[in-house]
């Protein structure tokens, strides 16, 4: 078998190739877009176990392996502060939605802007005012 020089590797077809040869690009399609909220975790114990991993055990508290425990809204799980506060700002949330949010974020991350932010905003929704 003779021996063949290796093939420099280029992201064009090279110069010399015979005519009538077709290319093909070797990676795999693009996906088409997932439905809305595809990406996002919605709870559940598959989402737990998630974001326990890789923490320090220290850090694991026992209410984040709660199973039965969904999120107040999609994607919830993967915002930060500033995400959740915007959320609410943007969705206005009625009474409920709120209670929802502050009683799952005291239940799991115990955010303070968070917690703050909700009991504000039913303290107005209810007609109260705290200063």
């Amino acid at each position: 078998m003779p021996h063949r020089e290796p093939i420099e590797r280029t992201t064009r077809p090279p110069e010399d190739l015979e005519s009538g040869t077709e290319t093909y690009d070797a990676a795999p399609p693009d996906l088409p877009p997932s439905p809305a909220g595809g990406g996002v975790e919605t709870g559940g114990e598959p989402a737990a176990s998630r974001r326990r991993a890789g923490r320090p055990k220290d850090q694991i508290r026992h209410d984040e392996r709660t199973a039965l425990d969904p999120e107040p809204f999609l994607g919830f799980d993967s915002l930060d502060v500033d995400g959740v506060l915007d959320w609410i700002r943007d969705a206005d949330p009625d009474i409920e939605t709120l209670q929802t949010i502050r009683r799952y974020e005291n239940t799991h991350r115990r955010r303070t802007p968070v917690l703050r932010e909700c009991t504000r905003r039913i303290d107005l929704l209810r007609g109260e005012s705290r200063t």
